[in-house]
């Protein structure tokens, strides 16, 4: 089916200063509930929901979010701690919250003492480009082994970036019926052909940790269906 919208859309980064979070960022958990996982997540999911919650009021328009992850020295930066999993359940469970949906979703992280989180109003920007550009489409249930079979695919051609840090954008249209978040991970997971894998690692362990600087945004069709369109734009940062 034709998309109804022109294409994919990007969104500036927000560029407020964030306020400093007192609680540790928690990667999200599938623990059962009480455990020390979902109690962290639980935690974390509180405090950024109160420091966003007032700014996300005053801000007009679609809104979009930065959060910006500081982990110790001691912390490998480009293995484990993936930004997508600090981003969900986070995001969905702000937006409910608010009552306004993210239409775009920023996540770092560096070496730092402190960890902040800022709201403002979307702002599009141009197409960013990058070292690997590819515009995919996914028929498939984001649940199934196809959806990210579809993907990884339709990007066989690209070699994987060099070691270091990954500059990661992708932008989405979905239709009414999508949940967008439930779409990182898989998508995420398929990207192999860009970001490598560990020798010995299976199809979907990519090296996803490389992954310093990550975008998220999207587009809704109203009279889209189940399809989903992705524009994956990817470079190296210089982090090592």
């Amino acid at each position: 089916m034709p998309f109804a919208v022109p294409g994919p859309v990007f969104y500036r980064r927000p560029e407020a200063v964030g306020t400093a979070l007192d609680v540790v960022p928690a990667l999200a958990s599938w623990d059962k509930a009480g455990s020390p996982g979902q109690l962290r997540s639980a935690a974390f999911i509180e405090e950024v929901r109160s420091a966003v919650t007032e700014p996300a009021q005053a801000a007009p328009g679609t809104l979009a979010l930065r959060l910006d992850i500081g982990l110790p020295d001691s912390v490998p930066l480009l293995a484990l701690n993936d930004l997508d999993n600090y981003l969900f359940p986070l995001v969905p469970r702000l937006a409910k919250h608010l009552d306004r949906q993210f239409v775009s979703v920023w996540a770092t992280k560096r070496h730092a003492a402190t960890s902040s989180v800022a709201v403002g109003e979307a702002r599009t920007v141009d197409d960013p480009g990058g070292t690997c550009s590819f515009e995919v489409r996914t028929t498939a249930s984001a649940t199934s082994i196809m959806y990210k079979q579809q993907i990884r695919d339709q990007i066989t051609v690209a070699r994987p970036l060099p070691d270091g840090g990954v500059d990661l954008q992708l932008a989405f249209v979905v239709g009414p019926g999508r949940a967008w978040a439930n779409l990182w991970k898989a998508t995420i997971d398929a990207l192999g052909p860009i970001l490598g894998r560990a020798p010995g690692a299976t199809e979907w362990n990519v090296r996803d940790g490389r992954i310093t600087d990550l975008g998220l945004h999207c587009t809704v069709d109203p009279t889209g269906g189940d399809d989903v369109l992705i524009a994956l734009r990817a470079r190296g940062t210089g982090i090592r």
